[in-house]
């Protein structure tokens, strides 16, 4: 390297580190007038200090529930080798409530109703396997129809 790379270089580092020192002084004089106080890192012991001092105890809130059929809905699950479905009928319509592809199998279509029919498509390499809920009866009734995929 020559002289003239060297002074270069420390110029610029030089002006780096000043242009670093400049700005966090006027960030620090910032954040005192915007908020009329210092602020600094509280000490193990004042955290301790604080921490026992608060009143009260942390409150625990469930998730809300999940959405469930009506009442008069009759939810039922079906398990294939190809994935699982849980399904309802509710005035013969039905809905399918939740569907989970097995492993290696994906989830290609859902119709999930409420509706006469509904179905959901899941596919592997080279197969396509199709579930489909009625309710004849007012309970839910499954028909499964495999292919190759194309």
């Amino acid at each position: 390297m020559n002289r003239h790379t060297l002074l270069g270089l420390g110029g610029w580092l030089a002006a780096a580190a000043l242009t670093t020192v400049a700005s966090t002084w006027a960030v620090s004089l910032i954040g005192v007038h915007l908020t009329g106080q210092v602020v600094h890192p509280m000490t193990l012991s004042e955290v301790e200090r604080t921490l026992a001092g608060a009143a009260g105890s942390p409150t625990f809130v469930l998730p809300a529930a999940p959405a469930a059929p009506a009442p008069q809905a009759t939810a039922r699950e079906f398990s294939y080798g190809q994935g699982s479905v849980v399904t309802a009928c509710e005035t013969n319509q039905a809905i399918l409530l939740s569907w989970s592809p097995a492993q290696g199998y994906g989830v290609d279509r859902v119709e999930r109703g409420p509706s006469p029919v509904v179905s959901v498509e899941f596919t592997a390499p080279g197969e396509r396997t199709t579930i489909r809920v009625t309710c004849p009866a007012g309970a839910p009734a499954v028909t499964t129809h495999s292919t190759g995929a194309d």
